[in-house]
């Protein structure tokens, strides 16, 4: 990993949860002696935000202020063209073949696009490398498409290790075949940041957004806390603070 990344990574694991309010709670620990007062309401903080995040309610209100595509219909006609499947991650401490297995990220993807490529006999293009040492994720993505699925990506982009350079590089491949209007398939959390960075790299993009929030959910179940609500809670805030720098920082 590059200083960089190196850099990204360390900062999103100290500000988004659980890191941040972990962190919080730390610091208030170490100054329970000295200042209890803001000692106790900076461990309370840590602990309510991480119980609030928690909660599938607030996982779901927070997806829905960042998806901004619907799933696409089964009547929509797609353009001649590619579909683009992005990874969403791998764990490579796994004793499977190459050492790497499909995070729920990168399979939900895997699949979405599988079904598209056999609804539309388009070609498949898998685009994700690695940032830490290892098989590409699309490498990795194509193991499981073949064994699974008994499809052939037509491309496989292995240099990219973000979302920016997803893009860049799968236009780069495509640019020799004349390919400049794709079907895009990521999860619905993280299209929109996709979307723009395609567009920007020169591609007409169709989205096909896969585990979309349909609505907030109700009942009991809403308001237990739960650890892939957490997750669910941290990458929505991690799309948002993408959304917000990118206003910021245009271009």
């Amino acid at each position: 990993m590059d200083a960089d990344l190196a850099v990204r990574a360390v900062a999103r694991a100290l500000v988004l949860p659980p890191g941040g309010p972990l962190l919080l709670g730390v610091l208030g620990l170490a100054l329970l002696a000295r200042w209890p007062r803001l000692a106790r309401l900076a461990i309370a903080a840590a602990l309510g935000i991480l119980l609030v995040l928690s909660l599938p309610v607030t996982a779901d209100l927070l997806s829905l202020a960042v998806e901004d595509y619907p799933p696409l219909r089964e009547s929509q006609p797609v353009p001649v063209g590619a579909i683009v499947v992005l990874s969403g991650g791998v764990r490579r401490n796994a004793a499977d073949t190459g050492g790497a297995v499909l995070s729920n990220a990168s399979l939900e993807r895997l699949v979405g696009g599988a079904m598209l490529a056999r609804r539309t006999g388009l070609p498949l293009v898998l685009s994700g490398g690695n940032v830490e040492p290892g098989i590409a994720e699309a490498d990795a993505m194509a193991l499981v498409l073949r064994r699974d699925f008994g499809l052939e990506p037509r491309i496989i982009e292995r240099r990219s290790r973000t979302t920016h350079e997803n893009a860049r590089e799968t236009a780069a491949l495509l640019a020799p075949l004349w390919i400049k209007n794709v079907v895009l398939v990521t999860s619905a959390i993280h299209m929109r940041r996709a979307v723009a960075e395609f567009e920007a790299a020169g591609i007409t993009v169709i989205p096909a957004p896969v585990g979309a929030t349909a609505s907030v959910g109700r009942g009991l179940g809403a308001w237990l806390p739960k650890s892939a609500s957490l997750e669910r809670s941290s990458s929505a805030l991690y799309e948002l603070a993408g959304l917000v720098v990118a206003r910021l920082v245009p271009g």
